[in-house]
């Protein structure tokens, strides 16, 4: 075995203690630099390292390219706000107070490594600019000391990263695209192999979302790692889209199963249970395979799967010995489509998986191979996930709460000359900006609070019990190892990420001994002091200021919700299946927040949001056949009203879920439209569409899906506002 395979195997079987050794070595070299640099903050250094340190290198890299460029850009900013109100502190802190309100809105607009760079550009005004502000003489040498000490620690992290242990992130996005894949297949087995309840699918279903964020946080990480990551954004942005439309389309497998499970359909249930079989089978197989062997034999199974359906089924479909009634055999072939169509999206995920896999391989467009499923393809266009925005409220609010925590505390400074007021502003402006984009600030705001607490009590212990005991750079060292230590042990601990931010920002500033001169006992204390009642006053304004998780936002993304369902009925269909699936999944993380059914409101408003998924999957494949209808079908009467009527059934769904049409209207016009397609003639089966079903009976089809859906949502009140909508909480998971 080479050193570097070596190294690779400790690195990933020791993987939290050489994250600890890595962060505490890049800590002490970058404070050692500091002191023979004679820099005026070694602990400003040491906080850098703490805050890049992570344990993949292109996630290191990531972030210390965006705290550079935030740094810079902040300081930029503190130079011109302290030049142009240098003698007027009001003007001055209301300048800063915008600057930090637009740089938290920018963070809570935009996602991963960018919302960072948003942070870092405002709170680095304040670090840079309050200072400067105090000494107007000396704001340019304050502005290049805070970007030595950022840049040094930026620098040494990533040296140390990719140099000790190094772990390559791609390593990490491949094994993780492959879990996904893993845990995709074996839902898909659950599905066909009798179907998932209601409440264990909302579990997966949210549990695919946070997979799905990881791996585009991973992917955003590694571009900057090597070529090949970089090589690969685009497959990566491809392979999420297709996931998320396989997913879509085995929630309506699953629903059409679960019905007849229900409605104890056994005829159908005992005729499909050899084919569901069979498919399962041949997912379970792939599922045993190590991630990056045999996904092209599976793709060929999968299409050799699609193409028998009809040989299988079709003398079971018409066979004579069996008493199949009508609404049966719409049954069984609403099954087979959605099984079909479910397949034609595996394989299309599949594929972008083995383009992943094989970098050189260059696949064909999509839709442009022979012999090869091609239903809505004309209609595929990627909508990518890091593109996601939300609304302007939660920036706004954001901004609001950001600028609030300035005023207070900068008001409190200026009436009562507080000896610390600079440091206690400075934290609680790094706060309210870091934590705005958090799922449940409150909760990181306690969790940095104990951080804080116990970094201010480790902070008083080796003041005066080590550093009267230590002579020279080494012992200082061995006298720092063990408080060091706890910074990127809490930072492994997925649970306690507050508590570990608290403890890296708050203890290096706090203990490390400044550049020269006696240690500051007095200011130790009423700094510390200062920053716990910084973050008590951040805590406050989170829960007073629009708390997360209140009724108000809760209804207005439900309502975000409803106008994505009727974008569905009206905008054109070019991207907007991708762009439904993933907006449709970020909506229904921010308003779920208790999958698991202890809360009455947190199970109503999922089950509303999974049953509005499924119908709105549902319009999105009688919308893709609708046009291929219109153009197969001869021009006759009754054709034609059909066509009118389907127009009309999609107008009034969208005006439904606008807000200007009734359930009734709805629920009329599709049964009349039902009626109208039950007795048009049959057309010759389209290849390019269903081997076996005509046109007309896949119309037939889609529009029983939707009836059966809008029946689940108007028995659940899903039509509207649903119950209980107030009494949510924030989600604890981080995105």
């Amino acid at each position: 075995m080479t050193a570097q395979g070596l190294m690779h195997r400790l690195s990933t079987r020791f993987q939290v203690p050489v994250f600890m050794g890595k962060t505490v070595f890049a800590a002490l070299l970058t404070l050692w630099l500091a002191y023979r640099f004679h820099l005026d903050s070694p602990g400003t250094a040491v906080i850098t390292v703490f805050i890049v340190m992570q344990s993949r290198n292109g996630m290191v890299l990531a972030k210390g390219f965006y705290r550079a460029f935030g740094t810079l850009v902040g300081s930029v900013v503190a130079l011109l706000l302290a030049a142009q109100f240098a003698q007027d502190r009001i003007w001055f802190l209301a300048g800063l107070s915008l600057w930090v309100g637009f740089c938290t809105a920018g963070a809570r607009y935009f996602r991963n490594f960018q919302a960072y760079a948003f942070v870092l550009s405002g709170y680095t005004s304040v670090l840079v600019g309050l200072p400067a502000a105090l000494h107007p003489g000396h704001s340019f040498d304050i502005a290049i000391a805070r970007v030595s000490d950022v840049m040094l620690g930026i620098g040494v992290a990533s040296l140390v990263s990719a140099t000790v242990f190094p772990q390559s992130l791609q390593e990490l996005l491949l094994r993780s695209a492959g879990q996904r894949f893993q845990h995709f297949l074996a839902t898909s087995c659950q599905v066909l192999q009798g179907g998932i309840p209601r409440s264990g699918w909302s579990l997966l279903h949210l549990r695919a979302i946070q997979e799905i964020l990881q791996l585009d946080a991973y992917r955003s990480g590694g571009v900057f790692e090597n070529r090949h990551v970089r090589l690969q954004n685009r497959k990566i942005h491809h392979m999420i889209a297709e996931m998320m439309s396989a997913a879509g389309s085995l929630h309506l497998l699953n629903s059409q199963i679960r019905r007849l499970r229900q409605e104890t359909r056994h005829t159908v249930l005992s005729v499909l249970a050899p084919v569901l079989g069979e498919v399962a089978s041949v997912l379970q197989g792939q599922g045993e395979d190590p991630l990056d062997s045999g996904v092209s034999a599976f793709c060929t199974r999968l299409e050799a799967l699609r193409r028998d359906l009809p040989g299988v089924l079709v003398p079971l479909r018409e066979s004579p010995e069996i008493p199949w009634t009508g609404e049966e055999v719409l049954a069984l072939d609403a099954t087979l489509l959605l099984l079909s169509r479910f397949l034609e999206d595996l394989y299309w995920y599949a594929r972008q998986y083995q383009a992943l896999l094989e970098p050189r391989r260059i696949l064909p467009a999509t839709g442009q191979e022979q012999d090869l499923p091609a239903f809505g393809r004309n209609y595929h266009r990627v909508a990518a996930i890091d593109q996601l925005h939300p609304d302007l409220v939660q920036p706004l609010t954001a901004a609001l709460r950001s600028m609030l925590v300035v005023a207070l505390v900068s008001f409190f400074w200026l009436r009562t000359d507080w000896t610390s007021g600079v440091a206690a502003t400075i934290i609680a402006v790094v706060i309210s900006a870091l934590f705005s984009t958090f799922p449940d600030p409150v909760l990181a705001v306690r969790q940095m609070a104990w951080g804080g607490l116990v970094a201010f009590s480790a902070a008083l212990l080796f003041a005066f019990l080590v550093v009267p005991r230590v002579q020279g750079f080494m012992a200082l060292s061995l006298g720092l190892l063990p408080f060091l230590l706890l910074a990127p042990y809490l930072l492994s601990r997925p649970k306690w990420p507050g508590v570990a931010a608290g403890y890296g920002i708050f203890f290096p500033q706090l203990a490390i001994p400044g550049n020269g001169g006696p240690f500051d006992y007095p200011g130790m204390v009423n700094t510390g002091i200062a920053e716990l009642v910084a973050v008590l006053v951040v805590g406050l304004t989170f829960l007073v200021i629009l708390p997360g998780g209140n009724w108000l936002e809760r209804s207005r993304l439900f309502r975000a919700l409803r106008m994505q369902m009727a974008a569905v009925c009206r905008a054109p269909l070019l991207g907007l299946r991708s762009s439904f699936e993933r907006d449709g999944r970020e909506l229904l993380r921010q308003l779920v927040t208790d999958p698991s059914g202890r809360s009455g409101a947190d199970a109503a408003v999922l089950r509303t949001a999974l049953r509005m998924q499924e119908l709105g999957e549902a319009i999105l494949h009688l919308r893709m056949l609708h046009p291929v209808w219109r153009s197969s079908t001869p021009p006759d009467p009754g054709s034609a009203g059909v066509e009118r009527s389907v127009d009309r059934l999609l107008g009034e769904l969208g005006r439904l879920y606008a807000g200007s049409g009734t359930f009734t209207t709805v629920r009329e016009l599709l049964d009349e439209t039902v009626r109208m397609a039950s007795d048009l003639p049959h057309s010759p089966p389209l290849a390019s569409v269903h081997p076996f079903l005509a046109p007309e009976r896949l119309l037939l089809v889609y529009l029983e899906v939707i009836r059966r859906v809008l029946g689940d949502l108007g028995k659940g009140g899903g039509l509207g506002r649903p119950a209980g909508l107030s009494g949510m909480r924030r989600p604890v998971h981080a995105p």
